[in-house]
């Protein structure tokens, strides 16, 4: 599968990768995983690379431990093993992998810094997440914490920490503060561009490794492409001043 065919080329969407696991860096725009439509899809491109890479290893797997919606971009772990995803998948589970992101919204919230839970269920119908009372049949809890990074005009850059891993959590909280993520018009923000691309992007995985255990940390942050590039050059700097 080369660029030529579908714009995504392996080696792109590979950030780091040893004999155990792949931390792929999604594009926006790129699903996942496979849809029911047999989309072009990360998972399956990793999976050409590894059959392609290592064509006489027979027990290799290509299976993401967790899951970007189609419009965000970042990080995520695909295991080349099975013993190696139920260990991340165990750790997800547990909550014992460190997530965040880095959310653009429309205006700044009144706190600099909150912890938000809120409760919601997917509507199969909608696609999307919507509130619901905690007495609600498959009602679920959703808590992340936000943190202002910096502001310009009426766009504001938070980083984002998630506790729990509910559908669409990100979006729907913050569309909840009265915040939505920048060009996501499934919240109720505004079309900014016509791409399908908001601006949320998954930059840090922590956690223990499988085998060793030792704690492995990953960051990557977006490319300075629209809307990251609508702040000022030093966000990065500030953003490095939270994460110390």
């Amino acid at each position: 599968m080369t660029k030529s065919q579908n714009n995504f080329d392996p080696s792109d969407l590979i950030f780091f990768e040893n004999e155990d696991y792949i931390i792929a860096k999604k594009p926006f725009g790129l699903l996942s995983e496979e849809d029911p439509a047999g989309s072009i899809n990360l998972r399956q491109i990793l999976e050409k690379h590894l059959h392609d890479t290592y064509p006489k290893k027979k027990q290799l797997i290509c299976q993401l431990a967790n899951r970007l919606d189609k419009p965000v971009g970042g990080l995520l772990f695909c295991a080349k093993k099975q013993s190696i995803l139920k260990d991340l998948q165990d750790k997800f589970f547990k909550r014992r992998v460190s997530k965040y992101y880095l959310a653009v919204v429309e205006g700044t919230p009144k706190k600099s810094k909150a912890l938000l839970e809120n409760y919601l269920i997917k509507s199969n119908t909608q696609f999307r997440a919507v509130s619901a009372s905690p007495d609600t049949p498959g009602v679920k809890i959703a808590r992340l914490r936000y943190e202002v990074v910096c502001t310009q005009g009426d766009l504001c850059l938070l980083k984002i920490q998630i506790f729990t891993g509910k559908f669409h959590q990100i979006r729907f909280q913050l569309s909840c503060l009265g915040h939505p993520i920048w060009n996501d018009e499934w919240y109720g923000a505004k079309r900014m561009i016509p791409s399908i691309k908001i601006g949320l992007y998954s930059y840090f995985l922590g956690f223990d490794e499988p085998k060793t255990e030792i704690r492995k940390e990953f960051r990557c942050l977006p490319e300075l492409s629209e809307p990251w590039n609508l702040f000022d050059a030093d966000w990065k700097d500030r953003l490095a001043m939270l994460d110390d």
